[in-house]
C-alpha cells in the first residue's frame, strides 16, 4: 500500500468516498487539481480525518513530492481548532529526525478558497503499523522490537527537544517501503512544560484511549513518561495482535487502564515463547505500561535499549526488576520434589515420589486456603491463592528427568489474571524460606523412614552409604546455602572469589557443582562471592567507540550496546563528547559505561525565505543557526526582495553561510514612448518607476512633412519594455515639421 501522512483524527467513512460539503457544510470543497502557495499543486486525496484532509502534492517550485495537511474550512473558524493545527505545525517543524515526519511549509489558502490552514509535510510512503497488524497479524518479537525502538529513538528526540507526542498509536507510526520507521502527527502535541491535562473541555479523551496513560485517563499532567506508557502499549499490540485493553466505549477502556492490569504479553493465546523470552518480552511490557510513571523507564532512549537487546536476544535490564523479587521466581526443588512451582506444589510431588498419602493437606494448608494440590503446578510463580488465576493460561513446565526440579523459571507476579507488579514483598521471601524449609523437613523424615529405619526386628539397617544429589544454591544468602547443604547431609567447606553479578556474601555455586550425585556426609565446598572487583573509568572523551571498547576491556568494565548520539559544534563526528560513569569513578568490574558520540554540526532544514523581506529573511535564517550572506543585485523588483536562497530546503549543518540573493530595487521596465507628446514623455517615464533628475531627458529633432504628427516622440535611445537602472539618461527623437529632406 502506498500513501502519505493522514489526518490526525483518523480515517474517513467506510464507502471509500469522503462525504465533502461547500465551505459552510460539514466538510471542505475538494480542492483536487488546484495550487496553493503559489507553487503547490494538490493531487487526490490520500487521506481524511476529524479535522483535516490529506492531499498528495507536488511542490512545482522545488520538483519534490509532498503531502499537504489541510484543515477543514467549518473548523477552521473554531479558535480551539485552529490552536491545535497551528501547535502540530510549530512541534513537527521543531523536530527534525530521521524517524519523524519532516514539515517543509505552512500557510494559508487564498480567500476564494476560504483561507484555510494548511501544512506541507513529507510524503511518506507506506503502511502504518496498525494497517500492518489488521492485514497480517501480529508481528515477530524480533521485528517488533526494532521497530519500536526506532520509534523510542525518535521519541528521545522530540524529549530532548521539550515535545511530548500525547497520541502515539499505531496509527501514528508508519513503516516506509524502504522499511524506515516514521512517527507522525503532533497534533495534540504539547510542550514538557505546558502539558497540564489530558482532557480536552468537552471531557473527550485527549489522545486514543487504548494506548491513554493511567495519569493522562485520571485528567493529571502528561510528562514523557506518558508516551512510553503508550509506547508500551503499542508493544504490547504488535507483538500479540491486540490491545493490552479493551472495552465497549472509550471511557471503559480508560477506566481500566487506571484501574487494572493487562494480561502478560506471553500468556495471550497463540504466543509461542520459551521462558528466558517470556520473562524478557513481559519485562519491557510491564516496565512501560507500569501505573506510577516513577516505575517506568527513565527516558525513551532507556527503553529503545532495552528493545534492542530484545531483538539481539539478550536479556533486557527490565529483567533484573522483575526476576529478582522472590514472588515472581520458582523455588528449586528438593530431591523428590516433582516440580511444583507456588504455596502448596509440594503436596503432588511429595505424594507422587514418596507415597506420602497426607502431604497434599498439609501443603494445601501451607499454601493457603482455596489452593487446591491437585493444581497447584499449573500455577505460575507469584500468583496468590483465592486471586482467580487462569491456568489454562499458564505456561507448563514438566520436572526434569529423575525427579530433579526443572530449571527455574521466573514470571512476573500477579495481582489478578495475568498481570504482574513491580512492587517488593519481603514477607513473601519469608513465607517461601518457611514453606521450603518445611517440605525439605518432610524430605528428610521420608527418607529416614524408607531407608534408614530399623530392618523389622529392631537392628539397624547396615545398607549402602545413601548417593545425595548436591543441592542448587546458586544466589542464596551465605547461611541460607550452608543450611541447605547440611539438610541435604553433607560436610560443607567455603572459598570466596570475586564475581559481576552476585551480590557479596551470596553463594555462586558449589564444588561439585549442582545436582552432583555424592555420598550422604561427603564435603561440598561452597563457593562464595567476596563482590566485585573495583576499577577506575578510564577517560573516554574524544575517543572513537573502538578505541573505547579497547580501553574499557583492559579496565575490565564493558560498553553499552546502545551509543547515544548528539550534534556537536566542536567535537568531530565519529568521536565521544560525554560518558556514564565519569572518568576516575571507582566502579565494579563489569560494569556497563555508556557513551554519547558526536555526529558532527547539527544538520538544519535551510527554510523557504525567497519572496520574504531581508529583515524577515535574516531574522528567519539566524534563527534557525544559520550565518547570512548578502548579494545585492540590479532588479526590476521591489527593494531589499529576497530573490533566491542557497540550499533553500536542503539539510546543512547549523552555522553554516546562506547566501541571499537581494533585489537594489533599482531598476523600471522602460514604457514605449512613440506617439506621446513631448511635454507628456517625463510623465510617462515617473509612471513607469524612472526617478531621474530632468536634465536627463534629453531631446533631438526628427524632421517631418506630416504636420499632424508634429511634437510627436518618434525615436527612444531606450527600446520599449527594457528593464534598465531607475536614473538612466534617456534621449527621444521628436518629430518637427519641415518639407525639406
Amino acid at each position: 500500500m502506498t500513501g502519505g501522512p493522514r489526518a490526525p483524527d483518523g480515517g474517513g467513512g467506510t464507502d471509500g468516498t469522503h462525504g465533502r460539503d461547500g465551505p459552510e457544510g460539514g466538510r471542505d470543497v475538494d480542492l483536487s487539481d488546484t495550487t496553493v502557495g503559489g507553487r503547490y499543486r494538490l493531487g487526490a486525496t490520500i487521506g481524511t480525518g476529524g479535522m483535516s484532509d490529506v492531499y498528495a502534492a507536488t511542490d512545482e517550485l522545488l520538483g519534490r513530492d509532498v503531502a499537504v495537511k489541510m484543515m477543514r474550512a467549518d473548523l477552521a473558524r473554531d479558535t480551539t481548532f485552529l490552536e491545535r493545527f497551528r501547535r502540530e505545525a510549530q512541534n513537527a517543524a521543531k523536530l527534525n529526525h530521521h524517524a519523524i515526519v519532516a514539515v517543509y511549509d505552512t500557510g494559508q489558502t487564498d480567500p476564494e478558497h476560504g483561507s484555510v490552514p494548511y501544512i506541507v509535510m513529507e510524503r511518506v510512503h507506506g503502511e502504518t503499523l496498525r494497517d500492518i497488524v489488521r492485514e497480517s497479524g501480529p508481528m515477530p518479537l524480533d521485528e517488533a522490537s526494532r521497530v519500536m525502538a526506532q520509534v523510542c529513538q525518535a521519541l528521545q528526540f522530540s524529549h530532548e527537544a521539550g515535545i511530548i507526542h500525547r497520541d502515539i498509536k499505531p496509527a501514528n507510526i508508519m513503516i516506509t517501503n524502504t522499511g524506515a520507521v516514521k512517527v507522525m502527527d503532533f497534533g495534540i502535541a504539547r510542550a514538557l512544560s505546558d502539558s497540564s491535562s489530558a482532557m480536552t473541555q468537552t471531557a473527550a479523551v485527549i489522545g486514543t484511549a487504548q494506548y491513554l496513560s493511567p495519569e493522562q485517563a485520571r485528567g493529571k499532567s502528561a510528562d514523557a513518561r506518558s508516551d512510553l506508557y503508550a509506547a508500551g502499549c503499542v508493544f504490547y499490540e504488535l507483538v500479540t495482535g491486540r490491545p493490552p485493553f479493551e472495552g465497549e466505549s472509550p471511557f471503559s477502556v480508560a477506566f481500566q487502564h487506571v484501574q487494572d492490569d493487562p494480561v502478560l504479553p506471553s500468556h495471550v493465546p497463540g504466543m509461542q515463547l520459551d521462558q528466558r523470552r517470556a520473562l524478557a518480552l513481559d519485562s519491557v511490557v510491564l516496565t512501560a505500561m507500569s501505573k506510577d510513571p516513577a516505575d517506568r523507564y527513565d527516558s525513551a532512549a532507556d527503553m529503545a535499549a532495552d528493545l534492542t537487546r530484545l531483538a539481539d536476544g539478550q536479556m533486557p535490564l527490565a529483567a533484573a526488576t522483575h526476576s529478582d523479587d522472590p514472588a515472581t521466581t520458582v523455588m528449586p526443588g528438593t530431591p523428590g520434589y516433582a516440580g511444583g512451582s507456588g504455596p502448596g506444589a509440594g503436596a503432588a510431588g511429595f505424594a507422587g515420589a514418596a507415597g506420602f498419602a497426607g502431604a497434599a493437606g498439609a501443603a494445601g494448608a501451607a499454601g493457603g486456603a482455596g489452593y487446591a494440590a491437585g493444581h497447584a503446578a499449573d500455577h505460575p510463580a507469584g500468583v496468590r491463592p483465592g486471586e482467580g488465576y487462569d491456568a489454562a493460561r499458564a505456561p507448563q513446565h514438566a520436572p526434569a528427568p529423575g525427579g530433579v526440579p526443572a530449571e527455574p523459571r521466573h514470571v512476573a507476579p500477579a495481582d489478578g489474571p495475568g498481570p504482574a507488579r513491580r512492587r517488593r514483598r519481603p514477607w513473601v521471601a519469608a513465607l517461601w524460606t518457611v514453606v521450603v524449609l518445611a517440605l525439605v523437613g518432610v524430605v528428610g523424615l521420608v527418607g529416614w523412614n524408607q531407608f534408614g529405619g530399623d530392618d523389622g526386628d529392631g537392628r539397624q539397617a547396615s545398607a549402602p552409604a545413601q548417593q545425595v544429589a548436591v543441592p542448587d544454591v546458586a544466589n542464596l544468602a551465605r547461611d541460607d546455602a550452608r543450611a541447605r547443604l547440611r539438610d541435604a547431609g553433607f560436610d560443607v567447606r567455603e572459598t570466596e572469589q570475586p564475581h559481576a553479578t552476585v551480590v557479596r556474601d551470596h553463594a555462586i555455586g558449589t564444588e561439585p557443582a549442582a545436582r552432583s550425585s555424592l555420598p550422604k556426609g561427603a564435603a561440598v565446598t561452597l563457593v562464595l562471592s567476596s563482590g566485585k572487583e573495583i576499577t577506575e573509568v578510564p577517560d573516554l572523551t574524544g575517543r572513537t567507540t573502538e578505541v573505547a571498547r579497547n580501553l574499557l576491556s583492559d579496565a575490565g568494565l564493558t560498553l553499552k550496546s546502545s551509543v547515544r548520539e548528539r550534534p556537536s559544534d566542536s567535537v568531530p563526528a565519529g568521536q565521544i563528547i560525554e560518558q556514564s560513569p565519569a572518568q576516575g569513578s571507582q566502579v565494579s568490574k563489569g560494569t556497563e559505561v555508556g557513551i554519547t558520540v558526536s555526529t558532527g554540526p547539527q544538520q538544519v532544514r535551510v527554510p523557504q525565505v525567497t519572496g520574504q523581506q531581508l529583515d524577515v529573511a535574516r531574522q528567519n535564517l539566524e534563527s534557525a543557526g544559520f550565518v547570512v550572506e548578502v548579494d545585492m543585485v540590479d532588479s526590476l523588483e521591489t527593494e531589499n526582495l529576497v530573490l533566491s536562497t542557497s540550499s533553500e530546503g536542503a539539510q546543512q549543518p547549523k552555522g553554516s553561510t546562506v547566501t541571499l540573493e537581494v533585489s537594489r530595487g533599482n531598476q523600471f521596465r522602460m514604457p514605449d514612448l512613440t506617439g506621446t507628446r513631448y511635454s507628456d514623455v517625463a510623465a510617462a517615464l515617473q509612471r513607469a518607476g524612472w526617478r531621474a533628475s530632468p536634465d536627463q531627458l534629453t531631446r533631438h529633432d526628427v524632421k517631418t512633412p506630416d504636420i499632424s504628427r508634429v511634437d510627436q516622440v518618434t525615436q527612444q535611445s531606450v527600446p520599449a519594455g527594457q528593464a534598465v537602472s531607475r536614473d538612466t539618461r534617456v534621449d527621444v527623437g521628436v518629430n518637427v515639421f519641415s518639407l525639406l529632406p
